[in-house]
């Protein structure tokens, strides 16, 4: 949701790197607004916490809770065998899918307000980056022929393994997360991505919650 100017780009390899290495960098700095927004605002502490909280979903454009909705639909889609990929692509969300993806919404919010209340800034920063670094983990994995995206994004750049062996936890978890997804929905694609990252993120700020209480 931050205005930036770009007249014109090509969808090359450089274009695909570029997203791959800017998500973290954006989760930075969309932390760190978060982070200077709850420090100048005059509002009493309990209200900025929860106000905060609700601004950063809205600064990236609730991007990955839209992909949470949808995974959940597919997830509750497969169980009656219909047709995962087509529900998953469908524009509308399902009315489980909405429920799912509220729960994960008051999830976030809880925690994040949690911290800030108590100015826990730097897990915070800590749980939204390493959330979207997720996706260097991700890319060894195979997706929905469909999924055009991250298949260019693999194309064009494979994750060193001394990356994988230096942040094995992060890993681990990417592989773990989304190899339980691929089995239960039958493959991956860029909403599971999506549902990752948002769920890694819950993950690390409980983390933190229950290392700092």
């Amino acid at each position: 949701m931050l205005p930036i100017n770009v007249k014109k780009f090509e969808a090359n390899d450089d274009f695909y790197r570029g997203v791959l290495f800017s998500l973290p960098l954006v989760g930075l700095l969309l932390s760190l607004i978060l982070i200077g927004l709850f420090y100048i605002l005059p509002l009493p502490m309990l209200y900025k916490s929860l106000f905060c909280a609700i601004f950063y979903l809205v600064s990236y454009g609730f991007l990955h809770l839209e992909a949470v909705c949808d995974t959940i639909d597919g997830y509750f889609a497969s169980l009656s065998k219909k047709d995962v990929h087509t529900i998953m692509h469908e524009p509308q969300v399902g009315a489980i899918g909405a429920i799912g993806g509220f729960c994960f919404i008051v999830l976030k919010i809880s925690a994040l307000a949690y911290l800030l209340y108590f100015e826990h800034y730097i897990a915070i920063v800590c749980a939204i980056v390493f959330s979207r670094f997720s996706l260097f983990f991700a890319l060894d994995l195979k997706y929905h022929k469909d999924s055009h995206f991250i298949q260019s994004i693999q194309k064009s750049f494979h994750t060193p393994f001394l990356i994988k062996l230096l942040f094995l936890p992060f890993s681990l978890l990417t592989k773990i997360i989304l190899t339980l997804i691929k089995k239960k929905i039958g493959f991956l694609n860029g909403d599971t991505l999506g549902f990752n990252i948002e769920i890694q993120e819950i993950i690390y700020l409980n983390i933190a919650i229950m290392l700092l209480i």
